[in-house]
């Protein structure tokens, strides 16, 4: 069954979110999204808390390509969050992330995003999915472990975290 997008789905704080793929129009609301995170919240997902240095990767991050999958969840017309897959094809493997901008945390935003993105992952015979968490981002920990990640320790401050697919 392919995952039907684009998808509107009810929030735990009754506000409505429409989940979609990354379009190449999206950078004007990828950059209001970075901008609308948190040092603390950019540093959990990119591992560095400058908006400047990860704004100038914007255009990088905001062009589809054949290589990842992108989601991305709009609420009230603003990009709130998103799910990315960077494919490693040899492998049947992808390495995952996900960013909710700081004013739609704790609403399910986080859980819903990761949950659509490993059901593509699982349909396109994704058969591993590697993740790299700093330690004190334990909103994503529980999240992931939730799902079956197992996590190890990695280089510096990094924990290694892999999820197989249920078919494997």
């Amino acid at each position: 069954m392919a995952l039907p997008l684009p998808k509107r789905v009810q929030l735990r704080d009754g506000q409505e979110a429409l989940i979609r793929t990354l379009s190449e129009n999206d950078l004007p609301s990828w950059c209001a999204m970075i901008n609308a995170c948190s040092e603390e919240t950019l540093w959990r997902r990119f591992e560095r808390r400058a908006k400047k240095a990860i704004l100038a990767e914007a255009l990088r991050f905001c062009s589809p390509n054949a290589q990842e999958f992108v989601l991305v969840a709009e609420v009230q017309g603003q990009m709130a969050g998103e799910a990315r897959l960077c494919l490693i094809p040899e492998a049947q493997a992808a390495e995952f992330c996900v960013l909710v901008a700081d004013p739609w945390q704790g609403v399910g935003l986080g859980s819903l995003l990761t949950d659509l993105a490993l059901a593509w992952a699982d349909e396109h015979g994704i058969n591993r999915i590697l993740v790299e968490v700093v330690p004190e981002n334990l909103r994503i920990l529980h999240i992931l472990r939730s799902r079956g990640f197992r996590f190890r320790e990695g280089a510096g401050q990094i924990l290694w975290g892999e999820r197989l697919s249920p078919r494997v």
